[in-house]
């Protein structure tokens, strides 16, 4: 505590504690709301005695600290009940009071008698009070008019002006989530004063996911690529299709591996496919030819059946026979073994040891009944809040990654990244779905309902190619020309959405009628659950599909579009 402050206080304890007690607990009335029943609850500054006197006659087995000797012996003489309840501590050393751990702690009209260069060592001490989800409860004057310019009263006494919002991002990055918050006027009735009561519950780590992630990408030890890669896959699932994942109890999702490993395949393809040998790892780095990437002979066994079929080894043509399930009989069990050899490598590497430079512990697990990697909600929750941020950081994280690999092959970041941005090329899957919509007859505009010129039109991209990269079927949609250039990259609003919905459910029925067993698999993925014949399915795909426009427009803030001049 600042020193004028405490001076002031022991100096004028029978002065304020008389005031203190003669005025009502600005925290009696969120105890109920903070802490159940019977908890163990410290309160830090305790002050006259109190708030601590009323938490004992509510039942909870309470406790308090208060640095101020003159006002212990005051609160000792108002309440006797206190007299093994009440010891000397002070933030920010605190220790451990007590001798154990807390359900609650309420620090209220503390914090901000504390200089700036104290406050995170108090939030420490706070934090190391509690048990895991243990709640704290603070109070802090949003506004006092009698503060001078060096933030001190005229009697002294330091009120450092810390915002709400300020001590709130200070404890979430120490693991707290605010759970509560109440702005009230000051007990006291001093004109111009006013609180707010904020309540945090405690995490059971000490990072937050956002932390563990940033922590994995930037301090784990890194052998290979597999950590990046992983993430990379889970952001993208956690953007495009995050209904693939599945909430279970106990705090736990589960996303399929096979999402994962075909994410991988198409990865690792392009740059097992490079003329020159990029290392993904260290031991390619240095030469050790008996420890190559655990799953390249697996893969570059399948892409030799692509070999010529276009950029990058055929990346396009096989990502388009596997994703309208294509593949002849020999090819898909050739992509099989690849992946069954990928899911291998993720099992024993990124999942098994993501996470083990943490203080928290890996974050991941591999679930053998679901054939599913594990991990908790927050973790999750991040991904799908901040996954393209993610992503872009673990590509750029990848490419320098590969480059401290490949010092003896004189390969730099710039030389990878083009080959981690690689993604199938729209052309030949938009005339995929042409030829189904020129077979079906197809005479309108999707957005418009003008007219269309069979040899002439469009396929657009409802989610555009360049925020997804996503050629799915229920994707691609007919377009007159000029309409697809006025929309260009732009996300199409929502009532624009709502009023063609029954032309993007009838073009979905064709695509659905000329291709089934590739509109069904592609459609699964945004549901998250199997298309059957007889199911609401369209109605459910739309839904969904709506639900990824908007999501995508707010979180990457795309413009959106209805077209010029049509009224429906």
């Amino acid at each position: 505590m600042d020193e004028k402050t405490a001076l002031f206080y022991e100096q004028h304890a029978a002065e304020l504690a008389a005031r203190y007690e003669a005025a009502p607990s600005p925290v009696a009335r969120f105890l109920p709301l903070s802490f159940p029943g019977g908890s163990r609850v410290l309160d830090v500054g305790a002050g006259s005695g109190r708030d601590l006197a009323a938490m004992l006659l509510a039942g909870y087995d309470a406790y308090g600290v208060e640095p101020c000797s003159s006002l212990r012996e005051a609160a000792l003489a108002a309440h006797p009940e206190l007299a093994t309840k009440l010891s000397e501590g002070a933030l920010p050393s605190l220790g451990m009071p007590f001798g154990e751990s807390f359900d609650g702690v309420v620090c209220c009209a503390v914090l901000m008698h504390l200089p700036e260069s104290e406050l995170f060592d108090a939030a420490l001490a706070l934090r190391a009070l509690l048990k895991p989800h243990g709640r704290l409860l603070i109070s802090i004057p949003t506004a006092r008019t009698d503060v001078g310019p060096d933030h001190r009263d005229n009697r002294g006494r330091l009120f450092q002006p810390y915002m709400p919002e300020e001590l709130e991002l200070l404890f979430e990055r120490l693991g707290f989530r605010m759970i509560g918050r109440w702005d009230t006027e000051d007990v006291l009735q001093r004109s111009g004063t006013n609180w707010v009561t904020m309540l945090f519950e405690r995490g059971d780590g000490l990072a937050r996911a956002v932390d563990q992630i940033e922590g994995i990408l930037n301090r784990d030890r890194k052998v290979a690529t597999y950590k990046l890669a992983l993430f990379r896959a889970l952001a993208e699932i956690a953007t495009q299709e995050p209904r693939a994942a599945k909430w279970l109890p106990g705090g736990r999702v589960m996303v399929p591996m096979s999402r994962i490993a075909k994410r991988w395949l198409s990865y690792y393809w392009p740059i097992f496919a490079s003329e020159r040998l990029i290392p993904q790892s260290q031991a390619e780095g240095a030469g050790n030819q008996g420890q190559p990437v655990a799953f390249r002979a697996a893969v570059k066994t399948l892409m030799q059946h692509f070999a010529g079929q276009g950029d990058h080894g055929g990346l396009t043509a096989w990502h388009l026979a596997s994703s309208s399930c294509r593949l002849g009989v020999d090819v898909l069990r050739l992509e099989q073994a690849a992946l069954r050899s990928i899911a291998s490598t993720i099992r024993s590497g990124p999942v098994a040891f993501s996470g083990g430079a943490l203080d928290s512990g890996t974050v991941f697990e591999y679930d053998a009944r679901s054939k599913g990697v594990l991990m908790k909600t927050d973790l999750w929750s991040e991904l799908c809040l901040l996954g393209h941020w993610i992503i872009d950081a673990v590509v750029v994280r990848w490419a320098a990654l590969t480059e401290r690999f490949s010092h003896r092959q004189a390969i730099c970041s710039s030389d990878v990244l083009p080959l981690l941005l690689a993604k199938p090329e729209p052309k030949r899957a938009t005339e995929l779905a042409r030829v189904a919509y020129v077979g079906a007859g197809v005479s309108s505009c999707v957005w418009t309902g003008r007219s269309l010129n069979q040899r002439r039109f469009d396929v657009d991209h409802v989610i555009p190619f360049s925020l997804w990269g996503n050629n799915d079927l229920w994707n691609l949609l007919p377009a007159h020309p000029l309409v697809n250039g006025q929309k260009s990259d732009s996300l199409p609003s929502s009532d624009l959405l709502l009023a063609r919905r029954i032309d993007i459910l009838a073009n979905w029925e064709l695509l659905m009628a000329a291709m089934p067993e590739a509109f069904r698999f592609q459609a699964s993925s945004l549901i998250g659950s199997a298309v059957e014949p007889h199911s609401r399915w369209l109605d459910q795909l739309f839904v969904r599909m709506r639900e990824a426009v908007e999501v995508t427009a707010l979180q990457r803030g795309v413009e959106r579009w209805w077209p010029t001049g049509v009224i429906f």
